[in-house]
């Protein structure tokens, strides 16, 4: 249980082509919540180089899907804060999604960070947004648990190993199991992020962030995408 008088621990994991929303989405509820509540935020990646937003650029060098797409070099950067090797102790980490998910290879650090996070005491909760929950399943800790994804990916996030152990929800905007959160795409994390902050700090705190967004929240099985992918 997350103990609300001292600083909650965010940790944000951020990899070469994960989606923008996945991240600042939620990261703009924190942000408001951390005006009246005490937070620290870490952005967590294999090392401390600029990170790219929705296409991978490393050295100035695009690759990847997009390296061929109209516009190879039209991105954004973020600079993280720690390494995995660095990374201190987190009550909460948010892992997103994006064309950076389907790199097994280059992700498969974060995997084993994860899988080794996972099992941590101090760790409350684990949140996914989008494709990010492939990264989860990739850890096995996912076996006989709830969960959704992005209904776009949805058959290809049951495809990586370990995926087959998951009750995969496909109508849902996002699911809860335990201390593990899981969205389904894009904009549905910020959903989800709104639908936390309700359980932690009720729902005039979650409705005035929301608010204060202007933002209009689906509510957790409210899930138009799944039909529209045919996977009802």
């Amino acid at each position: 249980m997350v103990n609300l008088t001292a600083p909650l621990r965010v940790g944000y994991v951020l990899f070469p082509a994960f989606t923008a929303l996945d991240v600042f989405g939620p990261l703009n509820v924190l942000n408001l919540v951390s005006i009246t509540h005490n937070m620290t935020l870490s952005l967590v990646s294999m090392d401390l180089s600029p990170i790219s937003v929705d296409r991978t650029i490393i050295d100035g060098v695009p690759s990847g899907g997009l390296a061929s797409s109209a516009s190879p070099n039209f991105t954004e950067f973020v600079l993280p804060t720690h390494t995995f090797d660095t990374a201190p102790t987190f009550d909460v980490i948010i892992v997103p999604g994006g064309p950076g998910t389907r790199d097994l290879n280059s992700t498969e650090p974060i995997v084993d960070w994860l899988r080794e996070r996972f099992d941590d005491p101090e760790l409350d909760y684990m949140m996914t947004v989008c494709t990010g929950a492939s990264l989860l399943a990739r850890t096995g800790k996912l076996a006989g648990r709830n969960a959704t994804t992005n209904k776009a990916a949805f058959n290809w996030v049951k495809s990586v190993e370990h995926a087959d152990e998951v009750n995969w929800i496909a109508k849902a905007r996002w699911v809860v199991d335990g201390n593990v959160w899981t969205s389904s795409g894009v904009s549905a994390g910020t959903d989800m992020t709104l639908g936390w902050v309700e359980q932690l700090y009720g729902r005039n705190e979650s409705e005035r962030i929301r608010i204060l967004m202007e933002w209009v929240m689906l509510n957790q099985t409210d899930d138009p995408f799944a039909a529209l992918y045919g996977l009802e």
